[in-house]
């Protein structure tokens, strides 16, 4: 029996929430030929597979196709027939940093500095549906930037080689999430200097964590929880529109990935992961075979916390 029907009878669990989710069965929410159709079908589908609400997820991409995108799904967040699942819009990019490492599969050619002038394109052609937003906070402008755009958009850091200072001046600036901790940043890191260790000394800033099974090993998810608390963290599939895709070659965006059989996904050429091929119920499945966490402690991760920061208490 699934998690998720265990879950149902006592906590009355509709589904998980997921706040990064780029596609899903070959659909992706980044893509020059996303429709409202293809939006309508993408959610059905997510639903049935275990993901009762989540964001949609634009990465960067060229100008013309991150406005198309945008603008398509801004609309679907206020169609009737989805608005109870597609509760939003999670804008990662282009406001992130262009170092190896940092960007992952983001195409650094596209990525520029926060400004609002900028944001605020994107969130009108959004229909003001962008309720989180991932930047650097290392950026000429960011500490500004977040200072105003986090009075109506929740702002994660991510795709960063973010200082301390940067990272406190941000979390004093409005900064209040981290985007897939343990990812976005370079394999090797000082031991002491690194921006997992400044999340952890810092309580205004909540992570997300990818528990695919691929994205981080046991013992990082363990720490993270204990360090950050049960209230302090929460999980994210990052699922890509490969998610439940049998293996191949593929494209992400404009970057050439390789699905493994084993569910692995990452660039063809570049040593680092693409995101997940794994739905928010597989990770949540695999978060909770760990055996460290009960099941008042997953509904919180996987489904409260979420919530939460859209200022949500349930579906």
């Amino acid at each position: 029996m699934s998690l998720l029907k265990i879950l149902r009878d006592p906590y009355n669990l509709p589904g998980w929430v997921d706040l990064q989710v780029n596609g899903h069965a070959g659909i992706s929410f980044f893509a020059e030929d996303l429709t409202a159709d293809r939006v309508a079908e993408a959610t059905e589908k997510l639903v049935e597979a275990g993901t009762a609400g989540f964001l949609a997820t634009v990465v960067t991409t060229p100008p013309v196709v991150m406005e198309h995108c945008l603008a398509v799904l801004g609309k679907g967040c206020e169609d009737k027939r989805l608005s109870n699942h597609l509760l939003g819009i999670h804008l990662e990019g282009p406001f992130l940093s262009p170092e190896p490492g940092a960007r992952g599969a983001h195409p650094s050619e596209f990525m520029v500095p926060p400004t609002i002038e900028r944001f605020n394109e994107l969130q009108d052609l959004a229909g003001g549906n962008i309720r989180v937003l991932t930047l650097a906070p290392e950026l000429p402008g960011a500490i500004p930037f977040i200072e105003e755009v986090s009075e109506t958009v929740v702002c994660s850091g991510g795709h960063t080689l973010a200082s301390y200072e940067d990272m406190r001046n941000a979390a004093k600036a409005g900064l209040r999430l981290w985007t897939h901790l343990g990812n976005g940043i370079p394999k090797e890191v000082h031991r002491h200097e690194n921006p997992i260790i400044y999340l952890y000394a810092i309580p205004e800033l909540k992570p997300s964590i990818i528990t695919d099974g691929f994205h981080l090993p046991e013992s990082f998810i363990r720490a993270t929880i204990e360090a950050k608390g049960i209230d302090g963290c929460f999980v994210i599939s990052d699922q890509t529109h490969l998610a439940g895709m049998p293996p191949g070659e593929y494209q992400l965006g404009m970057t050439p990935v390789v699905l493994e059989e084993s569910g692995f996904l990452h660039m063809r050429d570049e040593p680092y992961l693409a995101g997940s091929s794994r739905t928010m119920a597989q990770c949540m499945e695999h978060l909770a075979g760990l055996g460290f966490l009960d099941e008042e402690g997953l509904l919180r991760l996987g489904y409260t916390a979420p919530l939460a920061i859209l200022g949500k208490n349930t579906l």
